[in-house]
């Protein structure tokens, strides 16, 4: 009996543990402020506005010629989670930002995603362009 409720006490905290905890952000950093605009985007399924968000040549390259504009394939693409689909997204939250190492004006971006049939984090990037300060957002290429 010991061992029994010793178990149901710690399987809370097993489940708890692997559950990835948002950071605390400070609410005014610019890049707290666009990605939560990247955020709003994804949840209210705004595929113009999460498209505005890319970086020119990520887009161009990505959306444009590679998968010849279709917007919301590139959109599941871009927030790959297996079986996850842009328009069926019910929430997304931003966990976390770092700042790259090796590039100090590039950011590994971490958000939470959840539909009916699916949960996961996706990881995208953002980087700030040092000539105008613009933050923008891209993912993997290929």
């Amino acid at each position: 009996m010991k061992k029994l409720l010793t178990i149901l006490l710690f399987i809370p905290v097993m489940i708890f543990s692997q559950t990835e905890q948002p950071m605390k952000f400070k609410k005014k950093a610019p890049e707290v402020i666009f990605l939560r605009e990247v955020e709003s985007a994804i949840k209210t399924h705004d595929a113009d506005k999460l498209m505005s968000y890319m970086e020119p040549n990520y887009k161009r390259s990505q959306h444009d010629e590679f998968l010849a504009g279709r917007t919301i394939q590139f959109l599941n693409e871009f927030l790959w989670c297996e079986g996850l689909i842009f328009n069926e997204i019910i929430d997304a939250q931003l966990i976390r930002y770092t700042q790259m190492k090796d590039d100090k004006n590039q950011y590994e971006v971490r958000f939470y995603l959840k539909s009916a049939k699916v949960e996961c984090y996706a990881n995208i990037y953002m980087v700030r362009h040092p000539e105008t300060n613009v933050l923008s957002i891209f993912g993997a290429v290929g």
